[in-house]
């Protein structure tokens, strides 16, 4: 290497080597008689297959004759030795004295045979701007935006409507799927004509004439055309898929936008609060609004009946057992004979927090309110006539009185929104 020439790296000079090893170059190191002033060998040379023996260098010991073969190099000895030459000057190569070009596959032969000339190409997709996040186009049909709907079908027009057979069904109506006659009340009885043809826009000096001015045929072929029209046929053809006649003329059905959300609805619909009365949450704010709705629920009056109404609708169940007289069938308190309540005291110490002892009739018969389980209760009111009767007071009747609850909840499946219990 000459003085002005710059020393490639050692990485650089070890990747160059590399390179040519691949392609079978031959050692530099000629006979073992390299040096520092041995000239670079053309690259033609250096691509003869490269001896795998060790070399000597100058001033080694030449093998005895005793040594009949030498010993294989390996791989790292190979990149050692190589390294070793890079710096000891021995081996001068440069990126100029290898093609890279010559590595590798060219472009053309990556290319599949058989690449789809139809594929997408990112190139040809065009750009992104704002429309491309818009969930509809000015296009399509809005409802919000007050947009007509086009499915309303045009006066102009007229239609089949639904069909019945002789004994009054619709046609093609299934219980389970529903209607399925192709011909419906968007078929067309009266499609539009060829604006070349129709009356409201054809223009006689462009349409060749079937028959001549003052040609009889012409005003019978108008009436046959007038007879055709009022049958009112419907024009079909056989569907090549559904294997059935199908109207050849309809209403085009431009479907309904998705249900995103459900609709908007008075916050006061289906409620009892007069509107002077209700509250105004949305004027609150939302701690305010929380706290006077925990205020609310808790004077069991919920924006839903007016205060008052709960306690009146209580009243007037009970009403009936002041105005009669008779308390059977409530937990109503009566009279209790303290005397007979003292001597059945061993029986309600037994029972204890399960019934509540509230009268005592004709002072044989006993009502109790009832806290036990339902279905314990005809069973406990036997035994609790048992237990009276081993306390020497003669005993007709038990009676349980439970309310309004007429099941567990918690025990046999009952729903506990379904009370009072």
């Amino acid at each position: 290497m000459t003085a002005t020439q710059p020393t490639p790296p050692r990485t650089a000079r070890l990747a160059v080597a590399l390179l040519a090893l691949g392609h079978g170059a031959e050692s530099l190191l000629a006979g073992g008689t390299h040096n520092r002033g041995t000239a670079r060998r053309p690259i033609s040379d250096a691509r003869r297959p490269i001896s795998r023996r060790r070399t000597h260098h100058l001033g080694a010991t030449p093998p005895s004759s005793s040594s009949s073969q030498t010993e294989e190099e390996t791989d790292a000895q190979i990149r050692d030795r190589i390294l070793a030459e890079i710096d000891s000057g021995l081996r001068t190569y440069a990126k100029s004295d290898v093609d890279l070009a010559d590595y590798g596959e060219p472009e053309d032969a990556l290319a599949l045979e058989d690449d789809d000339d139809g594929a997408i190409d990112a190139a040809t997709l065009g750009q992104w701007d704002d429309s491309d996040l818009k969930d509809k186009f000015d296009y399509e049909w809005d409802p919000d935006e007050g947009d007509e709907d086009p499915n309303n079908l045009d006066p102009q027009y007229d239609y089949v409507g639904v069909r019945h057979d002789e004994e009054g069904n619709e046609i093609g109506y299934d219980p389970m799927f529903g209607p399925s006659n192709p011909i419906d009340s968007r078929t067309i009885l009266n499609p539009p004509d060829s604006y070349v043809i129709d009356e409201r826009t054809r223009d006689d000096r462009l349409v060749p004439q079937d028959f001549p001015d003052g040609d009889p045929e012409r005003e019978e072929n108008a009436k046959i055309v007038a007879l055709r029209k009022s049958l009112g046929q419907v024009e079909t053809y056989t569907d090549e898929y559904l294997q059935m006649e199908v109207p050849r003329r309809t209403a085009k059905w431009h479907g309904y936008p998705e249900q995103l959300s459900y609709p908007k609805k008075d916050y006061m619909n289906n409620r009892f609060t007069k509107p002077e009365d209700r509250t105004d949450f949305d004027a609150l704010g939302p701690a305010r609004a929380r706290k006077v709705a925990v205020q609310l629920a808790r004077a069991k009056n919920n924006e839903w009946l007016p205060a008052g109404t709960s306690e009146a609708y209580l009243s007037s169940k009970t009403a009936i057992y002041k105005e009669k007289g008779i308390i059977t069938g409530s937990t109503l308190k009566g009279d209790v004979d303290p005397d007979i309540a003292k001597r059945i005291r061993p029986a309600l110490d037994t029972l204890g927090d399960v019934v509540e002892l509230l009268s005592i009739e004709a002072g044989t018969v006993f009502r109790f309110k009832y806290h036990g389980l339902i279905k314990n209760k005809r069973g406990m009111a036997a035994w609790t006539g048992t237990l009276i009767r081993d306390c020497d007071v003669d005993c007709t009747g038990v009676v349980f009185e439970t309310g309004h609850r007429k099941r567990d909840p918690a025990y046999d499946g009952g729903s506990h929104w379904y009370g009072p219990y």
